[in-house]
């Protein structure tokens, strides 16, 4: 059996300081994690969303300024028409160092609503939604209410 030495007043109180010590270093280093994680997330910059009901395509232009599109990318970009997904593909790069449009065939009408989450492989989300328009209608000379007056020149 081995002999050990009973535990001074000293000793223990160099425990408790190592103890108080290394729980300050891991609160200060979880600290310092913490607000270097925002750092390393890179969301795309901006994302503008269009339809095209001539054309039946909603085109999603999306802003991810990075310096190597093999290594730094969108990993994802998801394309919602009224809740229901149309597109959730998984990336392995993006076409360009910053700016680039998607295209997705889909037959809108006006009020739906498109939501694109774009999601960078670095962690940064950008999410945005955008309301179909009612379709623009130009007014003809047939339509000119009877009541107008031609200005007096």
């Amino acid at each position: 059996m081995g002999y050990t030495m009973p535990k001074t007043t000293e000793s223990r109180t160099m425990n408790k300081k190592q103890r108080c010590t290394s729980i300050a270093i891991l609160i200060l280093a979880a600290v310092a994690f913490l607000l270097v994680m925002p750092a390393a997330a890179h969301s795309p910059s901006d994302m503008t969303i269009s339809y095209d009901p001539n054309t039946a395509k909603i085109y999603v232009t999306v802003n991810h300024q990075v310096d190597d599109p093999a290594t730094h990318y969108l990993s994802r970009v998801k394309v919602k028409l009224n809740g229901n997904v149309i597109s959730d593909p998984d990336y392995k790069s993006q076409p360009t160092k910053d700016s680039f449009t998607l295209t997705y065939d889909v037959t809108a009408h006006a009020g739906d609503e498109v939501w694109v989450t774009a999601t960078c492989v670095r962690g940064g989300v950008l999410e945005k939604t955008y309301k179909v328009p009612e379709p623009v209608r130009l007014v003809t000379s047939a339509q000119v209410p009877s009541t107008y007056q031609t200005p007096v020149k």
